[in-house]
């Protein structure tokens, strides 16, 4: 089975990633995390910093949630 390496997108790096850059989401009995990139270990904070910055919706529908932004450990399996 081919592996998939997950690059940072912090631009100009092509490091694989370490982390997942989401904020948990949830909308009635669905949840998940919303992916803003993926970062190696260098640039973590550079792309928390940039989807912090992204435009956020201003409401959101009946039920809908988004918490905050964070770096997410990518399983490597």
């Amino acid at each position: 089975m081919p592996v998939t390496v997950v690059r940072c997108t912090n631009p100009g790096c092509h490091a694989g990633a370490s982390s997942k850059i989401a904020a948990p989401w949830k909308g009635g009995v669905f949840s998940e995390l919303k992916t803003y990139g993926y970062a190696c270990p260098d640039h973590a904070e550079a792309v928390i910093n940039y989807a912090m910055k992204r435009p956020k919706p201003s409401h959101l529908p009946a039920g809908e949630s988004v918490g905050e932004i964070g770096a997410h450990e990518l399983y490597q399996g």
